[in-house]
This record gives structure tokens, C-alpha cells and sequence, in this order.
């Protein structure tokens, strides 16, 4: 089976029940978008495998799935764990201004003066907000995810325009 771009949306950790349910971790800030969701792709030993979602419930933050044809605790056993994708062209759109972490990852920033300050390698997740760790030249910028700092993102582009705020820069201090 041929598969398209796919990005991983949950971790199947183990069976639950006898109906053959299985427990995912969401891999998504919103467990709720897996009702939205029909069908995912599955890897095992022989290949990619196609699952069609029946039923889906979540469980304080964690998901029960059930697929068409894993009908009992032994064949969800059989699927084992691991990671569940959909395809990148079937994820839910998000609102306006909210982006998904592999669209941020990868942006060049650049300060309002036009300056480059490096290339988006990671998003720390933090209790308020989110932190970008841009690498450039010298040590890694930890920038905060704040409507302050960030002034646009042009997706198309590649790029992100960021106002810094005072003395995040050694150079500032």
C-alpha cells in the first residue's frame, strides 16, 4: 500500500476490554479533533495498515478507539502499540493565526529590522505558552510565543517577524 504524506496524531498503548477497543495516547492538543477522524494508517511488520474508526470516547485526556474489524481483545492484541497517522491533506484545519508545530518548525526569523536571527528547531511546550529555540549563528534563542513578540507568519514564505523584546539578547544586556 502506497501511503501519502503522513503525520502521526496518537500512540496506541495497549488493548482495553473485550470488544476490542484499544487505549491511544493524543498526540494533539485536542483529543476532541479524533471524532473527527475516520480513518488512520497503522505500520506493522508486513506494511502500512488502512483502520476505519467506528467508535471513539475520551477518557480524561486519554482515547478508546474502536476500529471496524478488531472486534475482540485478541485481535487488538494482535495490532500491538504504536504510532496511529492520517494523511497531512486530512487534518482539521485550525482558526486563523493558530498553527500546527511542523508548520512552525523549520521558519526563518527575522526581528523587525530585518535581521535573521536563525531557523526554528523546537517548540517547548511550557505551562503559559509556548517557547520557539531558534538555532543561528552563536547559542540557541529561547523566544517566547507571545501576540507581542510575534508580529507576522507567512507560511508561504517560510519566514516569522518577531519583535524581541529588551534584553532577551546578550547583546542587549
Amino acid at each position: 500500500m502506497e501511503t501519502p504524506d503522513l503525520i502521526a496524531i496518537g500512540e496506541i498503548i495497549k488493548a482495553q476490554g473485550i470488544k476490542g477497543e484499544l487505549k491511544v495516547i493524543p498526540l494533539t492538543e485536542n483529543p476532541r479533533r479524533f471524532g473527527e477522524v475516520k480513518r488512520v494508517f497503522f505500520h506493522t511488520q508486513s506494511g502500512w495498515q488502512e483502520l476505519f474508526i467506528e467508535k471513539y470516547r475520551d477518557l480524561n485526556g486519554i482515547i478508546l478507539l474502536k476500529f471496524a474489524g478488531i472486534d475482540d481483545l485478541t485481535a487488538a492484541n494482535l495490532l500491538g502499540r504504536g504510532l496511529i497517522y492520517i494523511p497531512r491533506s486530512e487534518r482539521p484545519p485550525l482558526p486563523q493565526g493558530r498553527y500546527y508545530f511542523d508548520e512552525i518548525e523549520g521558519l526563518r526569523v527575522f526581528t523587525t529590522s530585518g535581521r535573521l536571527l536563525g531557523v526554528i528547531d523546537q517548540i517547548l511546550e511550557t505551562g503559559s505558552n509556548h517557547v520557539y529555540r531558534i538555532q543561528g549563528d552563536g547559542k540557541p534563542i529561547l523566544l517566547p510565543a507571545l501576540k507581542s513578540v510575534i508580529q507576522s507568519i507567512d507560511l508561504t514564505e517560510g519566514k516569522m517577524t518577531v519583535e524581541l523584546p529588551e534584553g532577551l539578547l546578550e547583546e542587549d544586556i
